[in-house]
Order: C-alpha cells, then sequence, then structure tokens
C-alpha cells in the first residue's frame, strides 16, 4: 500500500512539471505575440506622428511663403507712398 501511495506521488510530481513546462512555454508565446502587437502599434502611431509633423512643417513653409510675399507688398508700397511725398 505504502508503494502505491509513493508511485502516485512520483506521478503526480512528474505531471506537475510536465504541465508546469507546458504552461511556462504557453506564457512565453503568448508574450512574444502580444510584445508584437505592441510593437506594430507603436510604429504606426509614429508613423501618424511623422505625418503630422510633415503637415505642419508644409502649413509652415506655405504660411512663411504668404508672409514674405506680403512683406515685398507693403515694400513696395511704402517705396511708392516715399517717392510720393518727394514729388
Amino acid at each position: 500500500m505504502n508503494e502505491i501511495g509513493v508511485i502516485a506521488s512520483i506521478v503526480s510530481a512528474a505531471v506537475g512539471a510536465v504541465l508546469g513546462v507546458v504552461g511556462a512555454k504557453r506564457n512565453l508565446i503568448a508574450d512574444g505575440d502580444r510584445h508584437s502587437r505592441e510593437s506594430a502599434t507603436i510604429i504606426s502611431e509614429i508613423g501618424y506622428i511623422k505625418s503630422g509633423i510633415d503637415d505642419i512643417k508644409r502649413k509652415q513653409e506655405k504660411t512663411e511663403e504668404r508672409y514674405y510675399d506680403l512683406a515685398v507688398r507693403v515694400s513696395r508700397l511704402e517705396t511708392a507712398v516715399w517717392h510720393k511725398k518727394e514729388e
């Protein structure tokens, strides 16, 4: 009877060890999958941010061009007014 208890204990320990290893392996695979999804999400978010920055740069360049055009127009008007005053 005592031998059956020892054998049952050994079998239980072996089954427990196998289940522990299988569970750990499954968790490692799940962690890898989760990490891959998180990395893909971060990369796509970085792409959206980069796109937004590029849009802001284009708008800033257009604004600078308009500012320069206005500065040229104001300068021409000032010159014309100054020459009229001299006449």
